[in-house]
């Protein structure tokens, strides 16, 4: 007889493409604690790579791995001692690309962001702090720092519990695991910005270069709102197709659609004026 399949949504955690996995039943029998490991093999979600997804026994994803053919799965996490000198890929590495892509959200639109990690799990935040404030121009910098929970396994045996506390506890926070899984976001919107940048980024030959491509990218960004702000100072009000119209005539080097619209209405309303932001009407 063959085996039941039970299917989960999991998405990669170095390109963050998503797709459907189907595992066998069977593997969950014979655990009643703990996670179960599931090796997912390059082309079975994206074309490119191979991963590992913990999965619990209630069957929950509960984090990814990156395979790396020379560090044995069971080594414990460890994350360089120089985090500020870390590449995007070694970023990307270390936290997953969806993690990064919610930091950079976080950072951009002033988001409370967490992480939960293990007591194993070693992170000089100061580091990471600046090296996701390094991207984003000096006047946007805030004060809503990363910041870290730690998770006892010894205290809360079970997982999934302590995930439902936490994420009541800090119900407007960016919450991600230090597996590479993002547990729950603050905002409504869709971070394919933010994902669209950091593949571009990656795209670079010069590993050295892409978190100098990225903060460029974010500058535009900056520049398209700083841009928009000075239309609607003088405006009672403009409608989404007109500043369409009106940024593509002065911005040339920028992508603008409506997305791009969305963004930064939400960026004028987080960081600079809620009243301002109304002005532009559907």
């Amino acid at each position: 007889m063959s085996s039941r399949l039970k299917r989960f949504s999991v998405s990669c955690p170095r390109c963050g493409e998503g797709k459907e996995i189907s595992v066998p039943e069977s593997l969950f029998f014979n655990k009643k604690f703990g996670t179960v490991k599931i090796k997912v093999p390059q082309g079975a979600v994206c074309k490119d790579h191979n991963f590992i997804v913990f999965i619990s026994t209630k069957g929950n994803v509960i984090g990814y791995d990156i395979i790396d053919a020379s560090v044995s799965l069971d080594q414990k996490e460890k994350l360089p001692d120089d985090l500020i000198s870390l590449t995007l890929d070694e970023l990307i590495d270390a936290f997953g690309f969806n993690c990064v892509a919610g930091f950079i959200h976080a950072k951009l639109f002033d988001y409370n962001s967490r992480i939960i990690r293990n007591e194993e799990f070693g992170l000089d935040l100061e580091q990471l702090n600046e090296l996701f404030d390094r991207l984003i121009p000096e006047n946007y910098r805030n004060s809503n720092v990363i910041m870290d929970e730690e998770f006892d396994s010894y205290v809360f045996p079970n997982p999934n519990y302590y995930y439902t506390m936490i994420k009541s506890k800090y119900s407007d926070a960016f919450l991600i695991n230090n597996r590479k899984l993002v547990l729950q976001v603050p905002w409504d919107a869709q971070i394919d910005f933010e994902k669209s940048i950091l593949s571009n980024a990656l795209g670079k030959a010069d590993k050295k270069e892409q978190l100098k491509y990225l903060s460029l990218y974010i500058n535009q960004f900056i520049s398209d709102v700083e841009f928009t702000e000075s239309l609607l100072q003088n405006a009672k009000a403009i409608s989404e197709k007109e500043l369409i119209k009106l940024l593509k005539e002065k911005l040339i080097v920028s992508t603008i659609n409506r997305n791009r619209i969305v963004l930064i209405k939400e960026f004028i309303s987080r960081r600079i004026s809620k009243d301002l932001s109304k002005k532009i009407k559907n």
